[in-house]
């Protein structure tokens, strides 16, 4: 594997940084992932301007976010994958030796991976996953995309021992997100998605926004509003999305059985909606989706 690392393309076993990099001490650093199909990126403008928001957010300095689309397509070309995520990070660096608040004028510490993945046309069918419900103990600057996940990483910890994939964050009676991925659940026919900016803030997805913009074209009735925890439970359907897991539809939650236990008919519409706009996107071979149901936008 070829791996991007300070300006240079290096094979991934010849990439060196500082054991004082303050990536590795102290998780300060933020980090995009973006998705690749047919060699073009899914909401590159997006990511660019939530990296740039992190960075600002973090006041690490020293690196323009833009940049992610020259090494993102780099790291494309270099290994040869099409299909594939990408994985930036930027730390704000390494010291002369470990402390807490770090000295001026650090350059920081840009490293970039490729992952092979499958195509879009392996999309056309929702995957599944099994979920539990987790208190959310996690700092409040959830917006920021940091690579400090352990508070993400504990709660996926909690809940694996019963087969499950993916943990659904509540706070406060409320649905945050998943610890890995933005949450939608079909309430009362409409499909919900609790909103980014109410404090404390959550991270907006491009998957997220995505799929918001590929119901809404298709008139699949959709709003951005508070989940609670109890119309999470009650929820007919429950649907993930990220930019490495794209779209599942949850067919357990807490060991019951969501709606059907089935992909539900709102997660069938959805997510080819999703799949056109994607393909549009992305400039791939397309098809023509129709749909009568009223659009409900918030």
């Amino acid at each position: 594997m070829q791996v991007w690392l300070n300006g240079r393309i290096v094979n991934a076993q010849d990439a060196k940084i500082s054991v004082f990099d303050r990536g590795f001490l102290f998780g300060d650093g933020v980090y995009e992932v973006v998705r690749f199909f047919g060699g073009a990126p899914v909401g590159m403008d997006l990511h660019i301007a939530r990296l740039g928001r992190s960075l600002a957010l973090t006041h690490i300095e020293g690196f323009d976010a833009s940049q992610i689309e020259s090494i993102s397509n780099a790291l494309i070309e270099k290994n040869g994958w099409p299909n594939a995520s990408i994985y930036l990070q930027v730390s704000r660096g390494a010291a002369a030796t470990r402390t807490h608040m770090p000295p001026k004028g650090l350059v920081p510490t840009v490293f970039a991976c490729a992952s092979e993945c499958g195509g879009i046309e392996d999309l056309e069918t929702p995957t599944t996953a099994s979920c539990a419900v987790v208190q959310d103990e996690r700092w409040h600057r959830c917006e920021i995309k940091t690579t400090a996940l352990l508070g993400n990483i504990l709660p996926m910890l909690a809940v694996a021992s019963s087969g499950n994939e993916e943990a659904i964050l509540v706070r406060g009676g409320f649905v945050s997100e998943g610890t890995t991925s933005n949450v939608f659940a079909v309430v009362r026919g409409q499909l919900v998605t609790p909103p980014v900016d109410t404090a404390p803030e959550i991270l907006n997805g491009v998957m997220r926004t995505r799929l918001l913009e590929a119901c809404v074209n298709a008139g699949i009735p959709c709003s951005v509003r508070p989940i609670s925890e109890a119309d999470l439970r009650g929820a007919s359907e429950i649907i993930l999305t990220a930019s490495r897991r794209m779209f599942s539809a949850v067919t357990l939650l807490d060991g019951q059985s969501v709606g059907c236990g089935m992909i539900g008919p709102i997660a069938t519409r959805a997510n080819a909606a999703l799949i056109q706009r994607l393909r549009r996107e992305c400039g791939l071979a397309t098809f023509v989706a129709s749909s009568s149901a009223p659009i409900l936008a918030s």
